[in-house]
């Protein structure tokens, strides 16, 4: 069963990473420059604010996690935030 994380680059998403292993080795961790954190982990690299890059990220994904982390400014929060959520729901 295959679980993506959406913004793996942060403390949250490695974090969480490395719990998973606990529960799958089938995960898929999705950034903008992705990093293992455990040895069998997919990298997936990716703009999650453009549509079509989050459709690919969560392709055949039984569980999506959010982690992303934008920068903490409402500006880029009313800008980023509904398009993104928006493009994870309607691509899962």
């Amino acid at each position: 069963m295959k679980q993506t994380i959406l913004g793996s680059g942060g403390a949250i998403g490695i974090e969480l990473a490395k719990v998973l292993k606990t529960y799958t080795g089938d995960i898929r961790l999705v950034s903008r420059n992705p990093r293992k954190v455990n040895d069998e982990d997919e990298i997936f690299r990716a703009d999650l604010t453009d549509r079509e890059q989050v459709f690919r990220a969560v392709e055949n994904s039984e569980i999506v996690y959010v982690t992303v982390g934008f920068a903490y400014n409402i500006k880029v929060w009313k800008k980023e935030w509904p398009p993104f959520i928006s493009n994870v729901i309607d691509a899962w």
